[in-house]
């Protein structure tokens, strides 16, 4: 039969080893034994709170106590049983007792703390971590309990002291690793958070919290590839680790790698479907993949589990910015600087709306705005230079372009749209240029081919292929360089939008290939947009011979017996453009505005409008007469009927649009309503055009404003008419 100090012994090594049952065996033979053994019941007491009977536990220890008199440890584990029971003022009281009866010991400083931090006593709290950590410097969980309080605090710089006195008391302690690395964050200390982070993975490789830090931070520094791979692990070990596919999908858009970041950011929603940051950076995937109406429910739904979520405000404004929703958008994007009224960012956005919808000059004033919150947004000195242009002002914006790209070198839209600025200038070179940075633009939708770029030198037998990329307008403007180029010693395809075949067929061109249809072999490509910069077109060498199109001398003759009844002086009118082009607001006009030619004498107007905007006919009831003839036209391709139209009339009045490249073309007389910014093609101030020849230009003296150009146009109309004599 053991002694009761050897029954002791071995019921503690049992306890020890987490053999609970025999220890608490073994203490209670004792206490059969030796009813009044203070230990046996502090020992039996602190067994029952290890497995969850802290009630039994009390009363064991209690007794203990009340058998040995005031003890430091009996205390120290009656109040942790005592907490376990919610009896929190009978914890805090016994710790106090405790920690008055052995200031010096540090295990019960250390659970007074942590008490008097769950009933949020946490300034106390702090004070009494430091007295257990000043009594036990390595006392890992006293250091990392009082680094989380001061963390909470804001005094990080003395966190940061704490998590690493932890892990140097405890080299293995991941959290304290954790822990540490996030407050290095947090302090801008990204080498050391980097080096914190990797310690505590090589401690424990599969802590996806860990491998979501350190793929955030290298995510943060641009170290996409890096960031990559180690989110990719977090994912791996936690597909539903929601944080971890969130950023993951956000890298993998950033490398317009849409599908990829589609699929992490529907498993994150998978595992919380409210979760706001995922719904918006989804709506932001489909958004770039112009699926608007399911980006907008998105980020509505995103907004409705987080209503300040300023940059879902800010991106549901750019989907309706983009279907030309510029109210809605504006609303959007004023609700975001409410939120975040000094945000750059929000700032900018309001400018952009207003800008759309013709109030430049307040746009302009915005901009500054947004560039004195935040000087470094290089996109708020584009859309100010953008903006300065519409202005007329091209010196203030080519300023604001060069700072744009000062700021960011490799910034493809300032680079593309100031070469508008120096083309509209007449400087040529420079403008060409800048303009091949379309090309790298998130918007560009020509073709793109595996072969060499034709640089504009012989063609020394080799097949080049010229792509057409932007509209109709843009193909008939520059379709006269292929005759040009094939002068150069090679064979040359142009593939061009299949409804301008036949039209270009007629016109002489050769090497006609339709969009979709197969491309024959071919050693060099350029787009056709490309051609003027590559053969070095100046103002001074422009090819403006015309015509370079010509209508089907069959139509013309059927034409000019349906035509030439009619009265006067004849004058085509198309008022609508493409109305998908973003600035068609500017350029494209109501037919309204047209009314002041119907009031000259001898005029017969005649509408050569197809598609949207002949509607207007209809809505004008009369109010003044112009014959339509477009139902009847180009069935057999775009502008077929419509080109021997206009080589029957004596003038065709235009809006900026395709038919008046058309008409250009054709050699006939044309007069342009141009905005008071207006393409590049048009240059600046000037009544005729290099590349028109026939082409008189009547341009916008205010903004929105067609009233002036009509009534200019109905007096030279009055003046041409007279010239002419007697109506025919």
């Amino acid at each position: 039969m053991p002694t009761i100090p050897e029954a002791l012994s071995l019921a503690f090594q049992h306890h020890q080893r987490g053999q609970l049952a025999e220890a608490e065996s073994i203490y209670r033979q004792i206490i059969q034994h030796e009813p009044n053994h203070a230990d046996a019941w502090h020992l039996w007491g602190v067994a029952a709170h290890q497995a969850g009977r802290h009630q039994e536990a009390v009363e064991h220890i209690e007794r203990a106590l009340a058998i040995g008199g005031p003890n430091a440890l009996f205390m120290n584990h009656l109040g942790a049983a005592y907490a376990s029971l919610q009896r929190l003022d009978d914890a805090e009281a016994t710790f106090r007792r405790a920690a008055e009866i052995a200031p010096n010991d540090p295990q019960v400083h250390y659970n007074l703390a942590a008490l008097l931090a769950l009933r949020e006593q946490k300034e106390e709290a702090i004070v009494v971590y430091r007295r257990a950590v000043t009594l036990a410097p390595k006392f890992a969980e006293a250091q990392f309990n009082l680094g989380n309080l001061l963390r909470e605090a804001g005094e990080l710089a003395e966190a940061e002291t704490c998590y690493a006195a932890a892990l140097a008391a405890r080299p293995t302690y991941v959290k304290g690793a954790m822990a540490l690395a996030n407050t290095q964050l947090r302090l801008g200390k990204q080498t050391a958070a980097e080096s914190t982070y990797k310690l505590a993975l090589q401690m424990e490789p599969n802590n996806v919290d860990a491998r979501y830090w350190l793929g955030s931070l290298l995510q943060s520094q641009g170290r996409l590839e890096e960031a990559a791979a180690e989110l990719q692990a977090a994912v791996v070990l936690n597909p539903r680790h929601v944080e971890s596919q969130n950023n993951l999908g956000c890298i993998f858009r950033a490398q317009k790698k849409l599908d990829q970041a589609e699929q992490c950011f529907r498993i994150a929603l998978d595992a919380r479907p409210d979760f706001p940051e995922t719904l918006s950076n989804l709506g932001s995937v489909l958004h770039d993949r112009k699926r608007h109406e399911e980006a907008a429910d998105l980020f509505r739904r995103a907004l409705a589990a987080k209503p300040d979520f300023t940059q879902a405000h800010n991106n549901l404004g750019t989907v309706y910015h983009d279907q030309r929703k510029y109210e809605e958008a504006l609303a959007c994007y004023q609700r975001a600087l409410e939120l975040e009224p000094e945000s750059a960012e929000s700032i900018l956005n309001v400018g952009s709306a207003l800008q759309m919808l013709g109030k430049t000059d307040e746009a302009v004033e915005l901009y500054h705005k947004s560039i004195a919150a935040d000087p470094q947004l290089a996109r708020a000195h584009y859309c100010l230079a953008a903006a300065l242009h519409t202005l007329s002002r091209d010196d203030e914006a080519l300023e604001s372009y060069a700072e744009a790209l000062r700021l960011k070198p490799d910034y493809p839209e300032a680079h593309y749209n100031r070469g508008f600025v120096y083309l509209a200038r007449g400087e040529l070179a420079k403008g060409w240029a800048d303009y091949e940075w379309r090309l790298k633009c998130n918007d560009y939708k020509g073709r793109r081919f595996n072969v060499p770029r034709w640089d504009g030198g012989p063609l020394n037998g080799r097949t080049l292929l010229i792509h057409t990329e932007q509209g109709l307008g843009d193909t008939l403007h520059f379709i006269r360089y292929v005759r040009i180029i094939q002068q150069r010693g090679g064979t040359v395809y142009v593939e061009v939008p299949p409804a301008l075949a036949p039209l270009l067929r007629t016109s002489g061109v050769t090497g006609i290939i339709p969009g979709g249809s197969p491309l024959p072999k071919f050693d060099l490509e350029i787009p056709l947009l490309s051609v003027p910069g590559a053969v070095g077109t100046t103002l001074e060498n422009i090819p403006a011979q015309v015509p370079y199109l010509s209508a089907e001398t069959r139509l013309v003759k059927h034409w000019r017996t349906q035509i030439r009844h009619l009265p006067g002086f004849k004058v085509g009118l198309v008022w609508q453009g493409n109305r998908d082009y973003a600035f068609d607001r500017f350029r494209s006009i109501p037919l309204a505005a047209y009314a002041p030619l119907a009031d000259v004498p001898g005029v017969t107007l005649i509408s050569l409008q197809k598609g949207f905007g002949s509607e207007q006919l209809a809505e004008l009831a009369g109010s003044f007469p112009v014959l339509d003839l477009a139902p009847q036209l180009d069935a057999g391709g775009a502008f077929v009927d419509t080109a021997a139209v206009m080589s029957n009339l004596d003038l065709v009045v235009s809006s900026d649009t395709a038919a008046a490249h058309l008409a250009g073309g054709l050699g006939v007389p044309i007069w342009l309503a141009t905005a008071k910014s207006p393409e590049w093609r048009w240059l600046l101030e000037r009544s005729d055009n290099p590349w028109y020849p026939t082409m008189r230009l009547f341009r916008q003296a205010k903004v929105g404003d067609w009233s002036d150009v009509f009534k200019r146009m109905k007096q030279e109309l009055q003046r041409k008419v007279a010239e002419r004599g007697v109506a025919r």
